[in-house]
């Protein structure tokens, strides 16, 4: 069983380390400054820990987060103000048993065990979110991203990047940070993250011969049946021939896509999936669920004859 051990502590106003991650702070409180003192003079360990109110000196377990990150002190350098300028390299998580004072913050904190997430499973969820995130990064960073074995470890080491000026249009705001640091389970951080991302980002397209098999759905258009594509990682791709469909005359009061306006949107209703989409003839649908396919027929077969009625 992990046992609690004694760490100097630093605290954040508004920021959250991840594991993995290389982070330079600037610290510049005199409790904080002992406390990285404290770490430098012996085997360079500290805990950082998110506050959960601005301003607050003294500290009990309540005024802060309870879950840090362990992290080690690479380099240190002390500015002409007092301010120390440090690097730190993020470890892993921790639990925050208890909190004291004496010239600097220290904490008891418990390594935090990792539940490993199922390989195959794991290996279609990141798929999935690197697709989601792959217009907004770069390849390089993608590359590296690539290379990440597991769920959680993914979240982990994107979370910085997505902090990158290229990437700033879907960073999850900081106050959202600290619910993935709390998600020990992989692939519950990954869909939190996912779930946190906005929608509506352009989806990166395979190629066709990534598809391992197509399904027709009937009921929708005859002229053009949309198919249920599959990729050999388990997403899936909605495909239309034509849209609107061939059925649909558009008006002046029905606009120019009529009732397949907001399809991405209405899809997510109906499926409960993050819908993003590529053109309005190609929709990708993230994390499928067994059912979904079945679900999408309904709702498309729906459309119509909806549509149907009120034209009649």
């Amino acid at each position: 069983m992990p046992t609690a051990i004694d760490y100097p502590m630093l605290p954040l106003l508004d920021m959250t380390l991840f594991p993995g991650s290389e982070t330079s702070l600037f610290v510049g409180r005199a409790l904080s400054r002992a406390s990285v003192e404290a770490a430098v003079a012996g085997n360079k360990e500290l805990v950082v820990v998110r506050q959960r109110e601005f301003g607050t000196l003294e500290f009990t377990a309540t005024d802060l987060h309870t879950v840090g990150t362990l992290a080690t002190v690479t380099s240190l350098t002390r500015l002409p103000d007092g301010t120390l300028k440090i690097t730190v390299t993020a470890q892993g998580r921790v639990s925050i048993d208890s909190v004291r004072r004496s010239d600097h913050f220290r904490v008891f904190a418990t390594v935090l065990p990792t539940p490993p997430c199922p390989p195959a499973r794991s290996a279609r969820l990141r798929a999935a979110l690197l697709r989601r995130v792959g217009t907004a990064l770069s390849p390089e960073q993608l590359a590296i991203l690539r290379q990440v074995p597991e769920a959680g470890k993914l979240v982990d080491a994107i979370m910085p990047m997505l902090a990158t000026p290229s990437a700033r249009s879907i960073h999850p705001h900081h106050s959202l940070h600290q619910g993935l640091l709390e998600k020990l389970d992989g692939e519950q951080r990954l869909l939190k993250l996912m779930k946190m991302l906005p929608h509506n980002r352009r989806a990166e397209v395979p190629s066709n011969g990534e598809f391992t098999q197509a399904l027709p759905l009937p009921g929708f258009d005859a002229a053009n049946e949309p198919q249920a594509r599959t990729t050999a990682d388990g997403s899936l791709w909605l495909v239309f021939g034509a849209m609107p469909p061939s059925w649909f005359v558009p008006n002046d009061a029905s606009g120019p896509l009529g009732p397949c306006t907001d399809l991405d949107r209405l899809l997510e209703r109906a499926t409960g999936c993050a819908i993003f989409w590529d053109s309005l003839k190609l929709l990708q649908i993230d994390n499928p669920k067994p059912d979904t396919v079945a679900r999408i027929e309904r709702f498309l077969r729906g459309v119509r004859q909806n549509w149907a009625a009120e034209a009649s």
